[in-house]
């Protein structure tokens, strides 16, 4: 049986750096746009530039070399055209490889999560049918929510209005939203970050058997409150494998650098 090869995007963050098949993953990285000067925009905004299909098909053509087969596993469509610019590609190889794109409908560390569920399947022998069916339950199962208290990435990704940014964060809201088939979905607003974790523990609690919950965080993040929120998630499932991480750059890009956000993967 030919190996599979995970492919995935640099927005992708990962439990843990030696998970089992690490090393049948490769990641296809983002190159950071520099800010929009726009007039239209209350704040100068780094953004994303999605690898291109000719990108995608110039590993595939590498990786072509090594691996039978190709799981390729994306951001979410409604966040990047990685997504799709990856599809063409692989239609672009004309059945020469065996190549799967699946929608993650997340990024980040659910992302992550997918890309390790299936680099352990591909090490364990699986095929790529098999890994594809087996993504593609897990997809349905990752719940994000993402706070993002700088209303300007918001605007210019289109979600909100220039003024509507402007006054938003004069008012000091903090709205948070869930990707929900991949696309951002608002649930509430919060004022304090104290409140932000309330809701994010409260959100939790309406899981029965998660097999792991990751937490998204500032660099600048307060350790008491990120400390609180391990506390929380402790209690209410004591046995559920817990993660904090730091968000990276592309996830900067997309919400700003006071983003944070909660993953919940459920069994």
């Amino acid at each position: 049986m030919s190996k599979v090869c995970i492919l995935t995007d640099g927005t992708a963050q990962f439990t843990q750096p030696d998970y089992a098949g690490h090393e049948l993953v490769q990641v296809v990285p983002f190159q950071m746009q520099a800010p929009s000067s726009a007039r239209s925009t209350p704040k100068p905004t780094p953004r994303l530039s999605p690898p291109t299909a000719r990108d995608f098909f110039n590993w595939y053509s590498l990786l072509g070399r090594e691996f039978g087969e190709i799981m390729v596993l994306t951001l979410s469509t409604s966040l990047s055209e990685a997504g799709r610019n990856a599809r063409q590609a692989a239609d672009r190889c004309n059945g020469r490889l065996s190549i799967e794109v699946v929608d993650s409908q997340t990024t980040a560390v659910g992302l992550g999560l997918l890309v390790q569920l299936a680099a352990e399947a591909a090490q364990a022998g699986a095929g790529l049918a098999e890994i594809k069916s087996l993504v593609r339950f897990a997809v349905t199962n990752i719940y994000t929510l993402i706070c993002v208290p700088e209303l300007s990435y918001l605007s210019a990704a289109g979600y909100l209005s220039p003024s509507q940014a402007i006054i938003g964060e004069m008012l000091g809201m903090k709205p948070i939203f869930v990707l929900e088939d991949g696309r951002l979905a608002p649930i509430g607003k919060v004022r304090t970050q104290r409140r932000l974790l309330e809701s994010f523990l409260e959100f939790i609690e309406e899981f029965d058997k998660p097999w792991h919950i990751a937490f998204l965080k500032p660099s600048l993040a307060n350790p008491f409150r990120t400390r609180s929120m391990q506390q929380g998630v402790n209690e209410i499932f004591p046995q559920a494998p817990f993660s904090e991480h730091v968000i990276e750059p592309p996830l900067v890009a997309l919400f700003g650098r006071q983003c944070m956000g909660l993953v919940v993967a459920e069994q």
